[in-house]
Formats: structure tokens, C-alpha cells, sequence
């Protein structure tokens, strides 16, 4: 495909007029008009100004193929992302709600001697919890992996004015996540002030972990999605050394999750602390994500 008709269907993708590109590169529209005709050919200078213009290489528009059917790629690309999304926050969603649930059945112990064999099937929903969710993670990390390795680089197929919507969207999204957890807080700290709850009762960190569970979801959620309009960011991902970078955390978190597997089902079952074992799977987490950030640094640099 040419230049000329790469620079065509660039325009198309971020809803450019002839006008308004002659205008940002400082040149008349006629002469964008023989560009994208083939009966002139633009000076290096305004080719690499093309290519900032259009976040993409000078290899790409001048020798690439950037497809004309903007629509179609567009919808498969959002379609693709925002499914595998929203399974991987629901399976998120679904490891919390189950630890909420483990925390709610402890509260609904009578009295001590019942909680050990209360533990037991909160133990089992916490179970049954990541026996649903560990393929649903599987499922949709694997439709996602499968559909970069088909694209593994892409032209940037938002305009401006639909980035700016799409990140003050999910920005907004992020927000509501934080301030849903933040009032968990706080409705934890109202019950236990005012004494509802016996004082050794797990009810009151079950609600929060309620609490955590939308909250959480809708932040994971969002701050993919967001990520959804990054374009640049996604062709770096799908360059072999953050692939490689993605492998060795993927190990890492592999072994920290399985250790807090462990920690949490011996801190249960041998201390009988259930009702505050369950904090390992946060830290757990939190680990996972100081893993990630210090390994893609430099990668995304």
C-alpha cells in the first residue's frame, strides 16, 4: 500500500480533514490533495510530522499497510478488549465476594465452639470462589493474548475528542472505585464504634470486604479500559522484551499467590484465625503489583 493511501485512511481514523491536516503540518490543502493523489510526494520533514501527527512509524506510512476498513477494525479491537475486560474484573470481583462470603459465615457463628466448623465452609466458598475464577482469568488472558499476537501492532484508531471522552470516562470510574472503599471504611468503623456486632464478630469485615469487592472491580475495570485508548502503550506491550518482561511476572506472582495460598489455608486451619487470615490475599496482591511496576519500568521506557 502507498503513501498516499496510508495517509488517506490515517485521516479517516481520526476524523481529519484535508483542511485541518494542511493546517497542522503549515501547508496548503492542495498539497495534502497531490499527496494523497499520488501526484506529489512529501519532503522528510513533513513525513516524520505526519507520523506524530498520526502515532505511527515513518515505516508504517510510507511502506506499511494501514487498513482502510477503519470501522471493522475499530469495533473488533473495542469488542475484543472491553469482553476480556470485563471477565477479568468479574473473576476479580468473584476471589472477593468470596472471601466476603467466608468472612459473613464466621459472623453468623453463634458462638466460639461453632466457628471451627463454621470456618470450614467459608473455606469451601473461598474455594468454590477461585475454582470459578481461575478459568474465567485463563479464558479471557487467552482470547486477549490470541487476538495480539493477530495484531501485534496498530494504527491509532481514536480521534482525539474520543480519547479525551474515554479517559475522563474511566478516570471518573476510577474515582467512584476508591471513594465505594473508602466508605466501606467507614461504615466498618461506624458498626464497631457503636458496638451492633459482638466484638470478636467478623460481620463488620465482611461488610467492608462487600465494599471492596464493587469498589475494587469497578477500579480494575476502569483502569483497563482506560487503557483501551492507549494505543502506543498496547503496540509496546506486544514488542518480545515486555513480553518477556510479562513472562518473568507472571512467574513471580505465580509463586507469591500460591505462598499466600498456603500462608492463608495453614494460618487458618492450624491458629484458627479465619477471621483475619484473609488479609494475605491483598497483600498478596499488593506484592504482585510492586512486582509488576519495578519489572516494566525500564520496558516501558
Amino acid at each position: 500500500m502507498s503513501l498516499s493511501e496510508n495517509l488517506q485512511n490515517l485521516r479517516k481514523i481520526k476524523n481529519m480533514s484535508q483542511e485541518e491536516l494542511a493546517e497542522k503540518l503549515n501547508v496548503s490543502r492542495q498539497a495534502v490533495s497531490k499527496w494523497e493523489s499520488g501526484n506529489g510526494y512529501p519532503e522528510t520533514e513533513k513525513i516524520i510530522s505526519i507520523c506524530e501527527i498520526f502515532d505511527c512509524s515513518m515505516d508504517e506510512l510510507v511502506k506499511g499497510k494501514i487498513s482502510d476498513d477503519i470501522k471493522s477494525e475499530k469495533n473488533n479491537y473495542d469488542q475484543v478488549i472491553t469482553k476480556t475486560t470485563k471477565g477479568i474484573s468479574i473473576a476479580i470481583a468473584i476471589i472477593l465476594l468470596s472471601t466476603a462470603i467466608m468472612q459473613t459465615i464466621l459472623g453468623l457463628a453463634p458462638d466460639k465452639n461453632a466457628e471451627e466448623q463454621y470456618s470450614l465452609f467459608g473455606v469451601i466458598a473461598v474455594l468454590i470462589g477461585v475454582c470459578i475464577a481461575v478459568p474465567m482469568f485463563i479464558i479471557n488472558n487467552t482470547k486477549l493474548n490470541d487476538f495480539k499476537k493477530k495484531n501485534p501492532l496498530i494504527a491509532n484508531l481514536y480521534s482525539e475528542s474520543e480519547l479525551d471522552e474515554g479517559k475522563s470516562k474511566y478516570t471518573k470510574y476510577t474515582a467512584i472505585g476508591i471513594s465505594i472503599i473508602l466508605m466501606g471504611v467507614v461504615v466498618m468503623m461506624l458498626l464497631l464504634g457503636l458496638k451492633i456486632f459482638r466484638e470478636d464478630s467478623c460481620l463488620p469485615v465482611a461488610i467492608l470486604m462487600y465494599f471492596i469487592t464493587i469498589g475494587a472491580s469497578t477500579i480494575v475495570y476502569s483502569d483497563k479500559m482506560k487503557d483501551k485508548f492507549d494505543i502506543e502503550k498496547y503496540n509496546k506491550e506486544n514488542t518480545d522484551e515486555y513480553k518477556k518482561s510479562e513472562t518473568q511476572i507472571g512467574k513471580v506472582c505465580g509463586v507469591i499467590m500460591l505462598i499466600t495460598t498456603i500462608i492463608f489455608l495453614i494460618w487458618g486451619f492450624t491458629l484458627n484465625m479465619w477471621n483475619i487470615n484473609w488479609i494475605v490475599f491483598p497483600i498478596g496482591g499488593i506484592l504482585c503489583g510492586i512486582v509488576g511496576i519495578i519489572l516494566k519500568k525500564d520496558t516501558m521506557q
